[in-house]
Parts: structure tokens; sequence; C-alpha cells
């Protein structure tokens, strides 16, 4: 059985993650990650695929630039044991809109080490991305 004080823990580990990204600071959560971390994207994003701890690193500050972190509030934060699933809805920048994404995170040993994302109707985010790729 899981103690309230891991979950905490591990809900507090997913948020700084957040909380740099509304600062502007979108690395500045690379110390929580542990040095196996994985993340798992849909393929049809940009940025979609299987990635290491340094090729996640280096796609966030292109998520950034899409994806408004100060307009983002979780819609839930839940947590079971050491895996959090922080269902948010997020800001397209440039825009007035925004995309809803399950971010479904676990920790081992006080570091995340596996993100999968899920995106629900990334249509507005996919536009956004491609007007400013012309």
């Amino acid at each position: 059985m899981t103690d309230a004080a891991t979950i905490d823990d591990a809900k507090a580990i997913v948020k700084s993650f957040y909380d740099g990204g509304a600062r502007g600071e979108i690395t500045s959560f690379a110390d929580r990650l542990a040095e196996k971390f994985e993340l798992f994207v849909p393929p049809s994003l940009p940025w979609g695929g299987h990635f290491d701890k340094a090729q996640y690193l280096s796609i966030l500050p292109q998520v950034a630039a899409i994806l408004d972190f100060a307009r983002m509030h979780y819609i839930s934060l839940t947590a079971e044991g050491q895996h959090v699933v922080a269902l948010i809805d997020i800001g397209v920048q440039g825009t007035d809109k925004s995309v809803i994404i399950s971010e479904h995170w676990d920790i081992e040993d006080g570091k995340a080490i596996r993100l999968l994302v899920a995106y629900f109707d990334p249509k507005i985010l996919l536009d956004q991305i491609n007007s400013s790729q012309n």
C-alpha cells in the first residue's frame, strides 16, 4: 500500500514541471527526471515518438513555443501510488484557444521515469504549428 506522503510527493514532482513551464523555465524540471526517463507522444504530432531524457529536454522549447503554460489549468490531477495523471487544459500560443491533454507520469525513487501523452482533438494545436512554419 502507498501512503499519502508518497502520493503527495509524486504529485509535487509532476506539478513542478507545469510550474516551470508557466514561469518560462520549461527545462528547469531536468533534475526531476530519472536518467532512464522515457517519453511517449502520438506519432502524428511533429514532436511525436519515443524519446529518452536528452531528446525530451531538447524538444521542450519547441513545445513551449506552441503551448502556453501560463494559460494552463488542471481539469484533474490524480494519483495512485506513484502514477500521476494530469488532465490539463492548456492554451495554444497565438490564439485564444486551448487543447486538452492527458499526461500520465510514472515516478520512481523521487524522479519522473516515464511520461505518456494523449491529446484530445489536437486540430487547433496542429493548425497553429502549421501556420508558424509558413
